[in-house]
């Protein structure tokens, strides 16, 4: 970041400020995914959606914070005096990151009582003999080094598991790729106004560039307020049905949108409203939808333990999750602009209210729940 900021600074040609955005999207993309993973580590996913609440309200709140700070020291001190607080605020999270103590090994499943299995199961030495079997036949498989055939364990030994990719166990999962769909669309439809919002309300419906800094406003203050609540309550009852209303609320607000075109009474007004309740259902979505992915990885790893190897997956899944959202940045403007122009606005809004209904129903059938495995482990146990 150092490093692109310097260019940003220094550079007078187009090359140098391609390279200065390529070192600024590296950066993000390292410290953002690392900087998760070190707080999933830290917090645990018991406690993971308030914590992420907070990191949410701490970017909401730079967002807000910068292009005005921005333009003041712009317009009052010049272009190098735009970048002071950009290297002043390098300097403070470099002593940060060095008073960092990190945990010396990732969060690990409790350790199984001498005598036992991976699982919590006695071993077959210490199992009452089942009448089924003769004693012939249960000393002949302890002789070659194997358990009673009728009481072998359903999940392998953590030691004895071969650690897979963990990209590929994670992307098998329904349930963590419905939360980066919802990741991936959410962020498209958010970032998609950053393309189109400013355009229209000035060709069609004659408002100034004030008006599209009071409407950004709208979309960011409910992110600012409501991060930290969803989280919180996704913690408490779990993040299946805080997304979901994240996603009820957004449906209608974008279909609705269609209605604030040339014709319209107050359009300004219309789109205030309209765009509060998308930036709220955004904020009560994308904390829960980071939630519910993390839950996943604890599934993953309780049904088969070792399966992600020593230092686990957060790590991996945190950085499926930033190519989610970043995905969604870059197609979300793309797409808006083109659709705008070439279908209208109204035709935007209601194939973004489709989206939104269509990871609304995904999130219903198939978010936080357990795996067949699991359900099918609780049942036995209940037995």
């Amino acid at each position: 970041m150092g490093v692109s900021t310097l260019c940003f600074v220094l550079g007078t040609t187009l090359p140098v400020l391609l390279a200065a955005r390529i070192f600024e999207g590296l950066s993000t993309a390292i410290a953002s995914t690392l900087g998760m993973a070190l707080l999933t580590d830290v917090v645990g996913s018991k406690h993971i959606g308030r914590s992420l609440g907070y990191t949410t309200t701490a970017l909401t709140l730079g967002l807000l914070l910068g292009p005005p700070l921005g333009g003041v020291l712009y317009e009052y001190g010049g272009y190098f005096q735009v970048f002071l607080p950009a290297f002043a605020l390098l300097v403070v999270e470099l002593v940060l990151r060095l008073l960092v103590v990190e945990p010396k090994a990732p969060r690990q499943q409790s350790t199984p009582p001498q005598g036992s299995s991976a699982s919590g199961r006695p071993t077959a030495e210490q199992r009452p003999a089942d009448p089924g079997v003769s004693d012939q036949d249960r000393s002949k498989h302890l002789r070659h080094g194997s358990q009673d055939p009728e009481r072998e364990p359903l999940v392998a030994k953590a030691e004895d598991q071969v650690s897979q990719n963990a990209y590929v166990v994670l992307l098998c999962s329904p349930q963590f790729v419905v939360a980066s769909l919802g990741l991936f669309v959410m962020n498209g439809i958010g970032c998609s106004f950053d393309g189109v919002l400013a355009p229209y309300i000035k060709d069609v419906l004659d408002l100034k560039a004030t008006h599209a800094a009071v409407l950004f406003l709208v979309l960011a203050i409910p992110m600012f307020i409501l991060g930290p609540v969803s989280g919180a309550l996704a913690d408490r009852c779990g993040a299946k049905w805080v997304i979901a209303s994240g996603f009820l609320i957004v449906t209608p607000a974008v279909i609705l949108l269609r209605i604030v075109d040339e014709n319209a009474t107050r359009p300004l007004l219309k789109l205030i409203v309209l765009l509060f309740f998308v930036g709220s259902g955004a904020a009560l979505s994308l904390t829960p939808l980071r939630t519910e992915a993390i839950r996943v990885v604890d599934l993953v790893e309780r049904e088969n333990p070792g399966i992600f190897g020593p230092r686990g997956a957060y790590t991996r899944a945190h950085a499926l999750m930033n190519t989610a959202i970043a995905a969604g940045s870059l197609v979300g403007p793309l797409y808006a602009g083109f659709v705008r122009i070439w279908l209208g606005w109204g035709s935007m809004s209601l194939s973004f209210g489709i989206f939104s209904s269509i990871v609304l129903v995904l999130v219903v059938m198939v978010a936080g729940g357990e795996s067949p495995k699991t359900k099918e482990a609780q049942a036995s146990t209940s037995v």
